[in-house]
């Protein structure tokens, strides 16, 4: 089966919306992972950090969502350049995305993405 990961940004755990139904996905689908980083976490947030993507504790990762499937997961993979990229988000992030991933030697035919406001 095809492997399916979804990486999920967010300032705060409250602009977060269908994480449960996300994680019942994972739940019923063992080829589908689900990520969540909040890049302004905060105390109300409540957010427990995982060490790494197999850490079966904490809620997700800190930090930009692109900056943590870079340090996560793209940088260990053995073929980035062979994966298919689905994304969409503000301008910013999609150019710092953008950009990894032409550093990572991912072609274009590879890229798919919509811009939010850009």
């Amino acid at each position: 089966d095809r492997k399916v990961s979804y990486w999920y940004g967010g300032r705060s755990r409250r602009e977060l919306f269908y994480v449960k139904e996300f994680r019942e996905i994972e739940k019923e689908f063992p080829n589908f992972r689900f990520y969540i980083a909040l890049s302004n976490a905060t105390e109300e947030d409540n957010w427990t950090v995982k060490k790494d993507i197999d850490d079966p504790n904490g809620d997700g990762f800190t930090g930009f969502i692109h900056q943590v499937l870079l340090d996560q997961y793209l940088s260990k993979h053995p073929e980035p350049e062979e994966i298919e990229y689905y994304f969409c988000g503000p301008p910013l992030m999609n150019a710092a995305l953008l950009k990894t991933l032409d550093e990572l030697g991912v072609p274009n035919d590879n890229i798919a993405f919509d811009d939010f406001g850009g």
